[in-house]
């Protein structure tokens, strides 16, 4: 029960909305929740980074295939 109790206490997050999340739950159940919401947060963070290299991606190759504007 401390190791729970001193992941609750030192539950750190990289989005302030899961911080805030995690805070706005009664701290009784704070610790039941801690990985759940810790998995949540990570998979919002890979899902947004998917996001972000799939719009790299297809903007450098429409960029590889795009015809110059003097060229017409």
């Amino acid at each position: 029960m401390r190791n729970v109790n001193n992941a609750v206490k030192n539950a750190e997050f990289v989005t302030p909305f899961w911080q805030r999340a995690y805070e706005s739950l009664p701290a009784e159940v704070r610790a039941q929740y801690l990985t759940q919401i810790k998995a949540a947060e990570q998979w919002e963070l890979t899902v947004g980074d998917a996001l972000q290299l799939w719009s790299r991606t297809k903007n450098a190759v429409a960029r590889l295939f795009q015809t110059p504007s003097r060229a017409h």
